[in-house]
């Protein structure tokens, strides 16, 4: 081969490993950007806001008054669970400190389920076969305790996010947050969020109050297929 068709092949071989190259380069640049924008995605909005630690005793102090409501509450409930679709009336008593009872029963009185839910531990007093499984029963018994506040905590913070006109009452423990959203005008717990290391897992809405006690609920699963509406009918 003489020098002349060398240096051709050399360039044609330059010409064709710069836009490898570029590619290869830009490939990492934007693996580094969606890298950057996934972490900063996981980290906490509450990060650079003021908060206060308080004592677990605190709890009590959340203005959220479905926990501690005496009365019978009943709400009409659609829960959809993958590929089940659920409705019925949601009977919610509180019988002692700690100790609820929670129903679900079609609308002509046939149970679908019976829970008692002690010190956030959910006992089943009878549940429909298709429902009881243990991945289903845990998720109840998460959705209960975080809707009746029965979560086990070590560290409880009240942080101020006047931008947003919200009070935040973190409930933590370890990688576990809890957190009850206050509105500071109206003064009600309007959103509930559930996250582990960050990442929401469910997230609740708490509408149309009637003497403290929301009117209507919405829980929803961000890993898996669960949505339930509650909407009150006797208190």
């Amino acid at each position: 081969m003489n020098k002349e068709h060398r240096i051709l092949n050399y360039e044609i071989n330059l010409s064709l490993l710069i836009p490898t190259a570029i590619g290869t380069i830009f490939d990492i640049r934007y693996s580094i950007l969606f890298l950057f924008l996934l972490i900063s995605s996981c980290s906490s909005p509450y990060k650079n806001l003021p908060k206060t630690e308080y004592s677990s005793t605190e709890i009590q102090n959340i203005p959220y008054a479905l926990p501690y409501s005496e009365k019978t509450l009943i709400y009409k409930a659609d829960i959809s669970f993958y590929k089940n679709d659920i409705s019925g009336l949601l009977i919610m008593k509180k019988m002692d400190e700690s100790i609820y009872r929670i129903a679900l029963t079609t609308q002509f009185g046939l149970k679908i389920f019976d829970f008692e839910l002690n010190n956030g531990t959910l006992n089943i007093k009878y549940c429909a076969e298709y429902l009881d499984k243990k991945i289903i029963i845990n998720t109840f018994q998460n959705d209960f305790n975080l809707l009746l506040i029965q979560n086990q905590v070590k560290n409880i913070f009240v942080i101020e996010n006047p931008e947003q006109n919200q009070k935040i009452w973190q409930l933590k423990s370890g990688k576990l947050n809890y957190n009850y959203i206050q509105n500071t005008d109206s003064e009600k717990i309007e959103n509930i969020t559930f996250k582990k290391r960050n990442s929401e897992k469910i997230s609740v809405g708490l509408y149309n109050y009637k003497d403290n006690i929301p009117g209507n609920i919405t829980l929803e699963h961000h890993n898996i297929k669960l949505k339930m509406n509650l909407k009150l009918i006797q208190q």
